[in-house]
């Protein structure tokens, strides 16, 4: 499967869901289709873009009020555990692809 989006809901840090359109909860985009995951700089591009949208989805509770400061470090560091195998997954994927010539 090709991620070129990886995408990340408060629901996944509280719930372990996977967000579907019906819920009411942030969702937040991340583009991964143009960064070069095969090496340092792209990877790091990569988790600042993943923090920076880890923090917004965490900010807001399922209501839209802002979250307590420790609420939202709790949800971030949840979230941003669960997403280290997605990103696992996807670097492994682009290291497969660039190995066979792809």
């Amino acid at each position: 499967m090709i991620f070129r989006t990886l995408i990340f809901a408060a629901a996944a840090a509280s719930t372990g869901a996977i967000a579907t359109p019906a819920m009411a909860r942030p969702v937040e985009y991340v583009k991964v289709s143009d960064l070069q995951l095969t090496t340092a700089e792209g990877q790091a591009e990569l988790q600042h873009r993943l923090d920076r949208a880890t923090r917004h989805v965490c900010r807001f509770d399922d209501h839209g009020s802002l979250r307590s400061a420790r609420e939202e470090n709790a949800c971030f560091r949840k979230t941003r555990q669960e997403t280290k195998i997605l990103v696992a997954e996807l670097v492994s994927e682009k290291k497969s692809k660039q190995q066979l010539g792809g």
